[in-house]
């Protein structure tokens, strides 16, 4: 994962080696899940045969001989092999270069736990698949609970416990930026109780039957017990001494670390930290006790980490193929980076974008408009006219029912149309076109949107006669460029609150031209340039017009419909 990028300064390589390394960061991150996934999976697996012991040892032993033709297959056993083989690596690897214990519980709980399971697990796969490989015997169900009950419940019952918690921590830092996950944590957890709790329960449940019903020989030869019980000890020494040299060569990095070159990061409104050049800007926050948010446990994959380089953006590493897959996901531009990713290898000056305290679930589904994102879009702004001197003198549930069908109407429009309903605002409404679309497509459907709403607003002139004192009339304006997407409200609020909203100068212009059209007497205003951008064409009910707008140096080309029905109609 993450961690081989602790291999080195990589600023100091050649672009082969950077290139190489970022590539083995990439593999390592997709290798370190994968044999994840397959490990949890395969003891999941495993527990769940466990749990057919509630129901009958037959039903126990049916269920293991499905499982073991899948495992214990050629293939099975090469994946299954493999799958271990490189996620202990791995979590060696990220044990060795670990450069601060300040991960947060989760993680330190989820290292621990990994460097641990390998002490109970050799006794029992030795105990299991181990005497099948060496000796020929049949380790079914009946010989294992045999051989297990009772004297090695308390060693199953910890590795279980063990394996499950380690794998679960996992899973959570995986799935938790998906917004599926978030909304059913509720069946998750759950399910993350009732399958060890289960198989546990299926192993005590066995293993005092099969003591009640007694019987059964010793398969061990003397020869093969004393091999045995001599591999039980010698194998867990051996795996004492890998550990003890990984610790070893942990110490003697984190020596090195701090006395090798160092780097200073400055964050905005924040302090000044020197720190050894090849730790991650996350990795040093963390050391350093500064706040920074990392949903995934700084694994690339939520973006929550991520921050704006404000200075020394020039003399940083490009960032990894895992690293721009997730930037781009989420929309960001060119001067953010992921914070468990970025190594500065010169000084630098940042700033987080969000909270440290940032909790599950309240997180914008870590969608990329939660924080801001630049699009070209197409602002739709629409507004009745004379509703004040409508309401004098009407009862308040007629004024309200009266604008509630005017406004519902029309956001039904737009969004048949394929804009998104922004807000309304009193009388008015401001739609967003081309979120997810071209922007040739965003003006194309805003113009479209016009033309419906001003045969909405005929029809309900129509069905609301006998209310009316005069018709409704209405004014629409147009105009496409940059914006601003983002959700705006308190992060600590349910994202319902924070709603998405568009900013920018686009925003001011597309409100102004809908001003303007009380003044010019039309019902639509279209900026030249959107029309433009649409690809329509002016027709014989469209007028050129020039308007000046508050805050533009310059007037602004538009044309003008006295009727909305009236504007170029989108192929």
């Amino acid at each position: 994962m993450s961690d081989l990028s602790r291999v080195g300064d990589m600023h100091a390589r050649p672009d082969g080696w950077r290139r190489l390394a970022q590539r083995l960061r990439s593999s390592a991150s997709v290798l370190r899940l994968w044999s994840g996934l397959i490990l949890f999976g395969f003891a999941a697996l495993h527990l769940l045969n466990h749990a057919l012991g509630l129901v009958s040892l037959e039903a126990m032993q049916a269920g293991q001989d499905l499982r073991l033709a899948v495992t214990r297959s050629t293939l099975g056993t090469l994946i299954l092999c493999a799958a271990a083989l490189v996620h202990f690596c791995l979590g060696m690897w990220r044990f060795i270069y670990l450069r601060t214990w300040r991960i947060g519980l989760r993680g330190v709980v989820q290292l621990l736990f990994g460097l641990l399971i390998p002490i109970l697990l050799i006794r029992h796969v030795l105990g299991t698949r181990g005497v099948h490989e060496f000796f020929g015997i049949a380790d079914r169900y009946a010989y294992a609970l045999r051989a297990m009950w009772p004297g090695e419940a308390v060693r199953l019952a910890l590795l279980v416990t063990l394996v499950w918690v380690h794998g679960c921590i996992g899973l959570h830092m995986w799935l938790s930026p998906r917004p599926w996950y978030r909304r059913n944590l509720w069946a998750v957890y759950g399910l993350a109780v009732l399958i060890p709790t289960l198989g546990y329960a299926g192993y005590v449940s066995a293993g005092r039957l099969e003591r009640l019903r007694g019987g059964g020989s010793n398969p061990f030869t003397p020869e093969q017990y004393a091999l045995i019980q001599s591999r039980l000890v010698e194998w867990p020494y051996a795996y004492f001494f890998i550990l003890m040299t990984g610790m070893a060569i942990w110490f003697l990095l984190l020596v090195a670390n701090q006395m090798g070159a160092r780097v200073t990061v400055r964050y905005a409104y924040g302090p000044t930290i020197t720190a050894s050049r090849g730790m991650s800007v996350l990795e040093i926050s963390q050391a350093n006790r500064i706040p920074h948010a990392s949903v995934c446990g700084g694994r690339a994959r939520c973006s929550t980490c991520r921050v704006r380089v404000l200075e020394g953006f020039d003399q940083l590493p490009a960032p990894s193929a895992t690293e721009q897959q997730v930037l781009r996901r989420v929309g960001a531009p060119a001067n953010v980076r992921l914070g468990c990713q970025l190594r500065p290898t010169a000084d630098v000056m940042i700033s987080t974008l969000l909270p440290a305290n940032l909790e599950q679930g309240r997180t914008g589904d870590f969608d990329k408009y939660h924080w801001g994102v630049e699009r070209e879009v197409t602002l739709l702004f629409c507004d009745l006219r004379g509703f004040t001197k409508m309401s004098e003198g009407r009862l308040s549930f007629d004024v309200v029912f009266v604008l509630n069908q005017f406004l519902g109407r029309m956001a039904e429009a737009i969004e048949d149309s394929g804009g998104f309903v922004d807000k309304f605002m009193g009388d008015g409404i401001m739609a967003i076109f081309g979120m997810d679309a071209a922007p040739s497509d965003g003006a194309r459907q805003a113009i479209a949107a016009a033309r419906a709403m001003s045969g909405v607003l005929d029809s309900l002139n129509q069905s609301l006669h006998e209310e009316l004192r005069i018709p409704l009339a209405m004014g629409i304006g147009i105009h496409s460029g940059p914006a601003i997407l983002g959700r705006i409200g308190s992060v600590q609020r349910t994202e319902s609150v924070a709603r998405l909203t568009a900013l920018g100068e686009t925003v001011n212009i597309a409100s102004r031209l809908e001003s303007a059209t009380k003044e010019l007497g039309v019902q639509a205003a279209v900026s030249a340039y959107a029309l433009k951008l649409s690809g329509l064409q002016p027709n014989e009910t469209t007028i050129p017009r020039t308007v000046e707008i508050r805050g533009l140096s310059q007037p602004l080309d538009i044309v003008v419909a006295r009727r909305a029905t009236g504007l170029p109609q989108p192929g």
